[in-house]
């Protein structure tokens, strides 16, 4: 519930990772993980250009689903002519950095990435994040994925809630379960999504040090991290970091749906598309795109689509269906 009315946002419908070429992404998430083809098809050039500024040809997309569920989706954009090569981001990197799943059992998942050859980039590691009175432990680890693009396998001790595994207990991996940015101004950020804003609630906002997530995350001993947790009714959820110190390289330029290698923006679907905007503008996003654009396509379906930025600078399209 939004200090405004109902919540806007049910949460983010879709990470959209930008690919050179789908086949290796189909391999890595299908064949491996178990994501379906849900919908493919292209975007049209005047939605994308819109939307995106890709110029004057169709988008080729492909949107991906873990047991049909409708949010927590991968929206897969083919890039012919990318502003940069594909480049994974540090933790300490502002911008987008993660996509966040849940595994079953992420040692079994570590030891079958093993036995073909394919080295995670941190092995899974467990550490504390001091909630209130209590610690509450997570393990991770991080595997790179094709074109840039970084998948974090958690394994909690407490599980919420998950499209997936609601439908198919037995399956190895979820939907997305969260997505992560790293920003300057995490406070304006989590205002832009929370209550105040779209509406989605703060299930804990902490600044925490934690050996083990130093280990995890690749980050300087001692590191100091804010790290604000924000939910939906719907996954993926949204984590929003920020260091306490020298941030790392700015990828935020380079993060450019449809332009753009590996995790380059999110996919959010609204009730209200003219409220969202509203609230956009109201807690220092900008809306990119002018007016709402018309579209009917695999990753929004027919609906009315808006390209907005949050107020540190992540790439957002919003969208509302159509009937």
């Amino acid at each position: 519930m939004s200090e405004h009315g109902p919540a806007l946002v049910e949460g983010i419908t879709g990470a959209v990772i930008g690919v050179s070429e789908f086949d290796p992404h189909l391999e890595f998430f299908g064949g491996r993980l178990g994501y379906e083809v849900a919908a493919r098809g292209t975007v049209a050039a005047a939605a994308a250009d819109a939307l995106w500024g890709t110029g004057p040809a169709d988008v080729e997309a492909v949107a991906l689903a873990a047991a049909g569920a409708g949010t927590g989706r991968i929206h897969l954009v083919r890039v012919p002519e990318p502003l940069a090569p594909a480049a994974r981001p540090h933790n300490l990197d502002d911008g987008l950095i993660g996509i966040d799943m849940y595994a079953a059992d992420i040692e079994a998942a570590h030891a079958r990435f093993a036995a073909d050859g394919i080295a995670w980039s941190t092995p899974p590691a467990t550490y504390g994040v001091a909630v209130g009175d209590r610690e509450v432990q997570v393990t991770q680890g991080v595997c790179p994925a094709p074109d840039g693009t970084a998948v974090v396998f958690v394994q909690p001790a407490a599980i919420r809630g998950t499209a997936a595994w609601e439908a198919d207990p037995d399956r190895p991996y979820t939907e997305l379960t969260s997505v992560v940015c790293h920003v300057p101004d995490a406070g304006a950020e989590v205002a832009f999504w929370g209550p105040e804003g779209l509406g989605m609630s703060v299930w804990y906002d902490v600044v925490f040090s934690s050996p083990g997530f130093d280990t995890v995350a690749g980050l300087p001993s001692g590191t100091r991290m804010r790290l604000a947790f924000l939910a939906g009714e719907r996954t993926a959820r949204i984590e929003v970091t920020s260091a306490e110190g020298e941030h790392g390289v700015d990828r935020r330029p380079l993060q450019r749906p449809g332009r753009s290698l590996g995790h380059s923006g999110w996919t959010v679907r609204t009730r209200d598309l003219a409220a969202a905007l509203a609230s956009v503008r109201r807690t220092g996003g900008a809306v990119v795109s002018g007016e709402p654009v018309e579209t009917d396509d695999p990753l929004h379906g027919k609906a009315a689509a808006a390209s907005v930025t949050t107020p540190n600078g992540v790439c957002v399209t919003l969208y509302e269906p159509r009937a």
